[in-house]
């Protein structure tokens, strides 16, 4: 029998001072983001099934939590991953907006595979969009607000690991393997493994230069300089078409002054059915799976009858969460500002001085429980309250406001009036 208190496999309940450092990680990537022009959106957690239908390949569909609907018996399902609910949004509701267009979400989504270290059933992405844009400009803009946010929330020892897909993508038009060879040589990229190269490349009559290039790739890791030694290789016109891409990328975040954080992986094959150039993921040292996943996808919004070149990348935020964790990295907690305690009877100053301070934009939480003022103070500092204002102390003069502070255990008395008038006009630096 099943306990009433369990909850499912893959999912977490978070308690305040957890909720209040992912709400700071959220704020603080929500921004960076708006101060690239990019404006918030909310999308529903389930939609029809074929919403969230793509190629078969690394986003299986046996990863979908699907249910019938009961009114028109269409199957439908959890968020699996916001950017198809975008695309479906800028087809539909906002075909005749100008392009570009700067989209930013944050969301829960839900992939059913077993939970292990970095990986639960429900999750959060916040993420962008950017649609109507080609080119290395917008994908480099990608980049760099990855970079960015690292940065914004606390991460110092990260890497964005930039591969192009395209240039897989002309080798193997150049190789022709058969179909069940092709997947195979696309799954050998991806784990970096030159010997089952070798071996796939004998099962078919390959092309000698475009083989050449293919079992080079694992070796294209690092920095500008892998682009040289690419050049001297016999890429077809396609691939080489897609290295030059990268080239141009890699200039514009050197403009940014943010190409310091960036590692070129010429063998990467991320998201190789879905996307149709430029991909990257950020990591954070120490952690062996990736903060965030982003790239170039062209031909998605088209499936919804609006053909439009897009990029776009999300965060993980557990697993942005984990890496700060890691690091010692994690926003500090805190309780709200003030904990109001009163002794006296006559209760109206108490209400009339919270309603100040919180019209003031001050947190303030009135400690109505009847205990010895140790208590109270004990309770501040163990909910992280900064400040405790105190009134109705019997050993202080009637009208009398004390300022405790909980950090420093220091404090201050003065007239209730003066602490009003000084909250009032925005002069009360003994309140946080």
């Amino acid at each position: 029998m099943f306990s009433r208190t369990a909850i499912p496999k893959g999912v977490r309940v978070f308690p305040p001072a957890e909720t209040a450092q992912r709400r700071a990680v959220e704020a603080q990537l929500l921004s960076v983001f708006r101060r690239w022009g990019f404006q918030e959106i909310v999308t529903p957690t389930f939609e029809y099934l074929d919403v969230f239908e793509r190629p078969a390949g690394e986003d299986a569909d046996d990863q979908i939590f699907k249910f019938v609907d009961r009114q028109s018996g269409r199957l439908l399902a959890l968020r699996v991953d916001l950017t198809p609910q975008v695309a479906r949004l800028v087809a539909t509701t906002m075909r005749q907006a100008p392009h570009p267009l700067r989209l930013a979400y944050t969301g829960s989504v839900f992939r059913y595979h077993e939970p292990r270290a970095g990986r639960q059933r429900e999750f959060t992405q916040i993420g962008v969009e950017l649609i109507g844009l080609d080119g290395a400009e917008a994908d480099a803009e990608m980049i760099a607000m990855a970079v960015e946010g690292c940065r914004a929330v606390g991460l110092r020892a990260f890497q964005i690991d930039v591969g192009q897909v395209e240039v897989v993508r002309g080798l193997l038009n150049a190789l022709q393997p058969p179909p069940a060879v092709r997947s195979r040589i696309v799954s050998a990229l991806r784990r970096k493994d030159p010997m089952e190269l070798r071996t796939l490349l004998a099962e078919f009559s390959a092309d000698a230069a475009a083989a050449e290039s293919l079992l080079a790739r694992p070796r294209l890791y690092g920095g500008r300089g892998v682009l040289d030694e690419a050049a001297r290789l016999p890429f077809p016109p396609a691939s080489r078409a897609a290295l030059d891409n990268v080239a141009d990328v890699v200039t514009v975040l050197e403009n940014y002054g943010l190409a310091d954080h960036v590692i070129l992986d010429l063998a990467e094959a991320h998201a190789f059915e879905y996307c149709t150039g430029v991909v990257f993921g950020a990591f954070a040292r120490g952690l062996g799976y990736q903060l965030s996943n982003g790239g170039r996808y062209d031909h998605l919004i088209g499936q919804f009858g609006y053909p439009c070149p897009a990029t776009g990348f999300s965060f993980d935020l557990e697993r942005i969460m984990a890496a700060l964790d890691a690091a010692g990295a994690m926003p500090p907690v805190s309780g709200p500002d003030v904990l109001l305690i009163d002794f006296s009877p006559d209760k109206r100053a108490a209400h009339r001085l919270a309603r100040l301070l919180r019209e003031r934009g001050v947190t303030v939480a009135r400690d109505i429980i009847k205990r010895e003022l140790a208590g109270s103070l004990a309770y501040a500092r163990a909910a992280a309250i900064r400040s405790a204002v105190i009134l109705g102390l019997a050993d202080h003069p009637a009208g009398t406001v004390l300022v405790h502070d909980v950090r420093t255990e220091t404090r201050r008395a003065l007239p209730l009036d003066a602490f009003e008038r000084a909250v009032a006009q925005g002069d009360a630096p003994w309140i946080p």
